[in-house]
């Protein structure tokens, strides 16, 4: 095979096909527009302390987006709604995968 893999086309893609579900990304100062993402409400995070021995566990919601699906690129402060619970999502860290993807830690919009 020549060429480097197409992560969006082969893995993405059909990934979001299967899990993905209708989201809402509000850009700050932006239009809105419907993509599809994988939302999960309680990641959980194992954080080790500076120590090495202290840890914790971090519950946060996420989201996972195709950066080929995305309009406009997510940025911090940004808002998603998820159209199959109606709450929405304030995004606090935008982490990009390397591989066409990126996961956004998101807060709740009370």
């Amino acid at each position: 095979m020549a060429g480097p893999v197409d992560w969006d086309k082969n893995l993405l893609s059909p990934l979001f096909g299967v899990f993905g579900e209708e989201c809402e990304h509000r850009p700050r100062g932006g239009e809105a527009y419907r993509l599809t993402g994988i939302f999960d409400r309680a990641y959980t995070q194992q954080l080790v302390g500076e120590d090495g021995g202290t840890e914790s566990n971090s519950t946060l919601p996420v989201l996972g987006v195709r950066d080929a699906a995305c309009r406009v690129k997510p940025k911090q402060g940004d808002i998603f709604l998820i159209v199959r619970t109606g709450e929405l999502y304030i995004v606090r860290d935008v982490q990009p995968d390397s591989h066409g993807g990126t996961r956004l830690e998101l807060n709740r919009v009370k």
